[in-house]
């Protein structure tokens, strides 16, 4: 029932993106707080696992989807000097909820029954609909000769950029191994000999450093001599690495170590990848390529639980599945390293002058209409036409 939540959570991704690119951000931040509110009060009221599915699975899931994109393209949109640590800053309040809420619910649980407990945290998200309501659109520092184009009601030209299929690939195999790992980890962790509240410590800390790591991504990104996409690239392989180092030890202060680079460096999905999506397609895809990406990202999710199931089965062993998911992770960062198929076989340059970027400028306004070959949109490039 967890991972249809998560999976719906990232299927939802694309219907997001359109309905952000017709209403915007404010107007689906506060439908995703209601749909999401709504699937968890109508879960209080469920009278077997099936009424779950679709209540807590379904409909709770969707609307959190619905609701996250808004939040990271806001961001997004409203930074551009220091995005990426505006982004590790916004992104970190996912972190603080899963510290907060676990406490929160056996407080809930002590007083109430769970019915009880589950409908008073189904109000608590209706708050999002407070914070919906004070997103304001972004406005763009342009020149008043400057005019941006209308968004479009949905667009799949990122799909015929090859960075953007190569990162969909990269947050398949990411999302998949990493489903390997936390299926496991707190198996494995009891397996080597550790009580059960050993393992939830080790996992309270992988947790304790996927907060700070969103916060320190964000802060390393903005030094001037790393991009996002090499800083979630070197993060991705650092993450392959050390799960494949896990099951050479199963001393307890090791595997505190583990959990701590695990949470460090995997904290790069969330807070990176929306300015890695500017980076490689950018900022006027970055709400579908976003949405899209989700799709893939779900995919990995969906098949890295069973994948681990069936590999414990098999072999009763635990290293296995984390030797499989260290290959997949180095995989998902050597999928970002692969240069350019028309850079092996034509030189070109790198560097586009603005004007054959943007177009032509005319005499009262320059319209800037993105080709479905250009790579960057940078609004301060926009600011030498005249």
């Amino acid at each position: 029932m967890r991972h249809i939540c998560y999976s719906c959570v990232y299927v939802s991704g694309p219907l997001s993106s359109v309905l952000i690119n017709k209403y915007g951000c404010r107007s689906v931040l506060i439908v995703g707080s209601v749909i999401s509110s709504i699937g968890l009060i109508s879960s209080s009221f469920a009278t077997n696992i099936y009424h779950l599915y679709i209540t807590f699975g379904l409909i709770l899931g969707s609307g959190l989807g619905i609701a996250y994109i808004p939040c990271i393209i806001s961001v997004t949109e409203h930074f551009e000097k220091r995005r990426t640590l505006a982004l590790g800053i916004a992104v970190s309040g996912v972190g603080i909820g899963m510290l907060t809420y676990p406490p929160l619910t056996q407080e809930l649980l002590k007083r109430y029954n769970w019915r009880q407990a589950v409908l008073i945290i189904g109000a608590i998200l209706l708050h999002g609909v407070v914070c919906g309501a004070l997103l304001f659109p972004c406005k763009a520092r342009l020149p008043i000769h400057v005019q941006l184009p209308k968004r479009k009601f949905i667009s799949l030209s990122m799909f015929k950029k090859e960075m953007y299929t190569k990162l969909s690939i990269n947050n398949m195999l990411f999302a998949f191994g990493l489903s390997i790992v936390f299926v496991h980890l707190p198996s494995y962790i009891i397996s080597v000999g550790h009580s059960e509240y050993a393992a939830a410590m080790l996992m309270s800390v992988n947790g304790i450093a996927n907060l700070i790591g969103k916060i320190l991504h964000g802060i390393a990104a903005q030094h001037p001599t790393l991009t996002a996409t090499r800083l979630y690239t070197m993060s991705f392989m650092m993450v392959g690495i050390v799960t494949l180092l896990c099951p050479f030890s199963s001393n307890y202060y090791y595997l505190l170590v583990y959990c701590i680079f695990l949470g460090t460096f995997s904290s790069c999905w969330g807070s990176l990848l929306p300015v890695v999506l500017v980076e490689l397609i950018g900022l006027h895809r970055m709400n579908n390529g976003y949405g899209f990406i989700m799709i893939y990202a779900a995919v990995g999710i969906l098949l890295g639980a069973p994948v681990a199931g069936w590999i414990y089965d098999a072999s009763n062993c635990f290293s296995i599945s984390f030797y499989l998911a260290g290959s997949v992770f180095v995989a998902s960062s050597i999928a970002m390293l692969i240069p350019p198929l028309k850079n092996m076989f034509c030189k070109t340059s790198e560097v586009q002058n603005v004007p054959s970027l943007y177009g032509k400028a005319s005499a009262k306004y320059t319209t800037v209409q993105p080709s479905e070959n250009n790579d960057v949109y940078n609004l301060n490039d926009i600011n030498t036409q005249k």
